[in-house]
């Protein structure tokens, strides 16, 4: 049986939300920009990727 998040193909998905298909790297590198942007820190204390203590 597939479902709305199944995956398309390697790099690309199915949005849960608006059915879209979604590609992931484009989308990576989307939020990358914005953080750099915003001055948004990926990694450190405080950043995105940071490890919950």
């Amino acid at each position: 049986m597939t479902t709305i998040t199944d995956t398309v193909s390697d790099n690309k998905m199915i949005d849960p939300v608006a059915g879209e298909i979604i590609d992931q790297k484009e989308l990576a590198a989307q939020l990358l920009a914005q953080a750099q942007e915003q001055g948004v820190s990926l990694v450190g204390p405080g950043g995105l990727l940071s490890s919950p203590n």
